[in-house]
């Protein structure tokens, strides 16, 4: 608790911290996993176990050797591929599209100049093509 709580702190005073920010709450959960996985295969302490129990040093390095494994089985040796639409130009009929009045008509929706539509502009933009979604009406029953 007291990582993370150091960690959001930090990521909300510098959102640079992200990063960090998010390789902190990753390690305290497998942490958690850890801990609770060598208790549930009954490698607890002997206050909670018993006499079988490890001392303290002993579940201590069990717990050690667990979150060792679960960060290790964290990391990727290759990065996945990186998976992205296809060039525009592979479809058909891509020749035929006008792109001067493409970029004219987006422009248009292109509010403050980005390269990007916000939700609103891109609903604006929907209603005028007439190709936004339409709630489907529901018949009511009669009232008898």
């Amino acid at each position: 608790g007291a990582m993370n709580h150091a960690a959001a702190l930090e990521y909300k005073a510098d959102p640079s911290a992200k990063e960090t920010h998010d390789k902190v709450l990753n390690f305290t959960k497998t942490l958690r996993l850890a801990l609770h996985n060598t208790f549930r295969y009954g490698q607890g302490t002997r206050d909670m176990s018993g006499p079988t129990g490890y001392t303290t040093e002993q579940f201590v390095d069990k717990v050690a050797w667990r979150l060792g494994r679960y960060l290790e089985d964290q990391v990727e040796v290759n990065a996945p591929p990186e998976l992205a639409e296809p060039d525009l130009s592979y479809r058909r009929n891509f020749d035929n599209v006008d792109m001067a009045k493409l970029h004219t008509m987006f422009d248009k929706y292109d509010q403050d100049g980005s390269g990007k539509v916000d939700f609103k502009d891109f609903s604006k933009m929907l209603v005028k093509m007439g190709i936004a979604p339409t709630k489907e009406s529901t018949p009511k029953e009669a009232d008898v």
